[in-house]
C-alpha cells in the first residue's frame, strides 16, 4: 500500500492511498473514509477513466464534507482546497494518463468563467 499524506494550510491532512483496483480518502481531522474500487474499469479507455473521475469526486465531496458556500466565503475556500487537494492527490496515486487527462479535462471545464449573451 502506498501512503501519502498531503498538507496544506487551513486544509486538514488527507490520507490517500492507492492498491491494485482500490483507491482509499481519509479525513482524519473527521475521521471520514471513502474506498473507491476500480478493478471493474478498463482505465485503457476514456469510458472507464471517466467512471473512475466521478467516482474519485463523489469520495472526495464525502470525505470533505459539505460545500462550505452557505457558511461564507471562508469556509467556501477550505472546501474548495480540500475538494482539490483529494481529487488531485487520488488522480496521481491511480498513475493512468487517460485518467489524468479526464481529470485535466474537467478541471479546465470547472475553472472557465461563466459568460452570459444579452440581446435585445
Amino acid at each position: 500500500m502506498i501512503k501519502s499524506i498531503a498538507r496544506r494550510a487551513s486544509v486538514p491532512a488527507l490520507v490517500l492511498a492507492c492498491v491494485t483496483g482500490t483507491a482509499l480518502a481519509q479525513d482524519p481531522a473527521s475521521g471520514k473514509v471513502m474506498t473507491v474500487h476500480y478493478s471493474d474499469l478498463n482505465l485503457s479507455t476514456t469510458a472507464g477513466a471517466t467512471t473512475l473521475y466521478i467516482r474519485i469526486v463523489g469520495a472526495a465531496r464525502y470525505v470533505c464534507g459539505d460545500e462550505g458556500y452557505p457558511n461564507g466565503i471562508d469556509m467556501q475556500n477550505y472546501w474548495n482546497a480540500c475538494f482539490k487537494t483529494a481529487v488531485n492527490d487520488a488522480v496521481t496515486k491511480v498513475h493512468s494518463p487517460i485518467l489524468t487527462q479526464v481529470a485535466n479535462k474537467e478541471s479546465a471545464k470547472a475553472a472557465a468563467p461563466a459568460t452570459a449573451m444579452l440581446s435585445k
